[in-house]
């Protein structure tokens, strides 16, 4: 079993100094549901990359008819979500949060020089890294339309629309580190292996992948009984659009909702990366995985 987040790591690592999750827990008790202001984020970065930091304006809110594609569970959470300071707040928030854990594992967040974001939508939390200078950015999503509105309004990102199953149009080893929240969540199970294998793929020798899945919250806010029986039996459960329980965004989009078991997660997961960490309610709500791509062939 992988073990909780902060203590060790499937690295081995002894144990793991506390200053970067106790750091996160305090965000989590000192905001909630808030996000911290930016500039407690822009003096994080400046602590982590010195004189790479150059404030950078954060853009332009989505429309709302990109937003409400973005893992919204209910439709009233549009009209909270689109008010600037959660937008801006919930994408920095994030941002902050991946660049975080993935340190916590092993990272040098220091030494990075290329990010990617698989499932950008509209750039919430991407745009949150033009902060820093000489890091090569780049987004990529199966929706057109927010890959266009992200080209006119977020430059100096590189931004790259994909279809629903691989390939992606980069280079093998071209990412030092590459996150997806809320998109294996949606990615059906079938295709799942060969996402993975992608993304493998295009992340270089000895980097990190972040990537947040369901877990418990969900299973319980969202799951009927029957649901999650099926769920506990089988390890896995897919709603289509049209199911009732299916999130907003899923109605939206015509979609998938994707649940699957701890087990289950550990096993896809696991299968080519080394697991370093199995975090429950991470971001958003979702769970988070960090996954660490060998320097030798698997």
């Amino acid at each position: 079993m992988i073990p909780p987040y902060g203590i060790t790591s499937a690295l081995g690592y002894r144990y793991k100094k506390y200053k970067k999750y106790l750091y996160l827990r305090y965000l989590k008790r000192r905001f909630g549901p808030l996000a911290p202001p930016e500039w407690w984020y822009l003096r994080y970065l400046k602590r982590r990359f010195g004189d790479r930091i150059k404030s950078q304006d954060a853009g332009t809110v989505a429309p709302p008819e990109l937003i409400k594609t973005e893992a919204l569970m209910h439709a009233d959470e549009l009209n909270g979500r689109e008010k600037p300071e959660n937008y801006f707040g919930s994408g920095r928030r994030d941002a902050w949060t991946v660049l975080i854990m993935v340190e916590e594992y092993g990272a040098d967040a220091k030494a990075m020089r290329s990010i990617l974001e698989f499932g950008c939508g509209s750039a919430r939390v991407l745009r949150h890294f033009r902060h820093i200078e000489g890091l090569r950015l780049a987004g990529t999503d199966a929706n057109p339309t927010a890959i266009e509105w992200d080209r006119q309004n977020l430059p100096g990102i590189e931004f790259s629309h994909n279809g629903l199953q691989p390939p992606l149009s980069y280079k093998d080893g071209s990412f030092d580190f590459i996150y997806a929240l809320s998109v294996f969540t949606h990615i059906p199970l079938a295709w799942q292996r060969a996402w993975l294998d992608e993304l493998r793929r295009v992340l270089r020798p000895g980097g990190y992948l972040l990537c947040t899945v369901h877990g418990e919250y969900f299973f319980n806010s969202q799951l009927n009984n029957e649901d999650r029986l099926k769920l506990q039996h089988e390890g896995n459960l897919t709603l289509d659009a049209k199911s009732s329980r299916a999130s907003y965004s899923t109605q939206v989009l015509g979609s998938w909702d994707v649940f699957q078991s701890p087990d289950e997660i550990r096993k896809a997961f696991g299968k080519n990366f080394e697991l370093l960490c199995y975090e429950r309610e991470a971001v958003g709500g979702q769970d988070a995985l960090v996954l660490h791509k060998s320097v030798s062939p698997v």
